[in-house]
């Protein structure tokens, strides 16, 4: 599977800003750059289904990649600041504005350090790896995928947001079609490509 970690190295004073959006078209466990797979995930479990366990170049925790989700990886050059919180506020507050005007989900908001969530459970992820002047962004929204195998594949992070309370992946994670937003990852992908590159722009360059 290919993450797009590489993206962040074709940036130039010419090309300030590449922004893939994809989806998964199989089943991958992705850990934090700083994470022990044997912490974070059922690393049996794993062997057993034949699912690659991959690490990222940005922290964060793990998650379990798959049909149904749609990932944006974004890498730019800014010196808007050298805060990657600042960067995770900007894309983050970008992607609520296109959910609730574009798709009309206007029940979206920020949570913890970089999570998005409707009715305080989480439906966005994402990661930030940080060289210089230069910011890889990763972000995986749940659409429609099979919230089961995070359950399967995941033990209980060993560091967790203030908000989710101890709870279990069942209680704490859902999806736009859970949350009854009958949208396809492809519908998504194509409303947000319109365009995406010089809006996200003009709020992070």
């Amino acid at each position: 599977m290919n993450l797009y970690d590489d993206l962040m190295d074709g940036l130039s004073a010419a090309a300030p800003l590449r922004v893939v959006l994809w989806q998964p078209t199989s089943i991958a466990v992705v850990v934090g750059y700083s994470q022990q797979p044997a912490v974070e995930v059922h690393m049996d479990r794993c062997r057993r289904d034949g699912v690659p366990v991959m690490r990222r170049r940005g922290g964060g925790g793990a998650v379990v990649l798959m049909p149904g989700i749609l990932c944006l990886t974004c890498a730019f050059v800014s010196r808007q600041s050298d805060s990657p919180y600042y960067f995770f506020q900007k894309i983050n507050a970008f992607l609520i504005e296109q959910l609730a005007h574009v798709f009309q989900v206007p029940d979206v908001r920020a949570a913890g350090i970089s999570d998005l969530v409707i009715n305080e459970r989480k439906i966005l992820g994402c990661s930030m790896h940080k060289s210089r002047h230069r910011y890889l962004y990763q972000g995986s929204l749940l659409v429609q995928p099979d919230l089961d195998l995070i359950e399967r594949y995941l033990r209980h992070p060993s560091r967790e947001p203030d908000y989710r309370k101890g709870r279990g992946h069942e209680t704490f994670v859902t999806s736009l079609a859970q949350e009854g937003y009958p949208l396809s990852v492809r519908q998504l992908k194509q409303g947000l490509e319109a365009g995406c590159a010089e809006q996200l722009a003009a709020w992070l360059l």
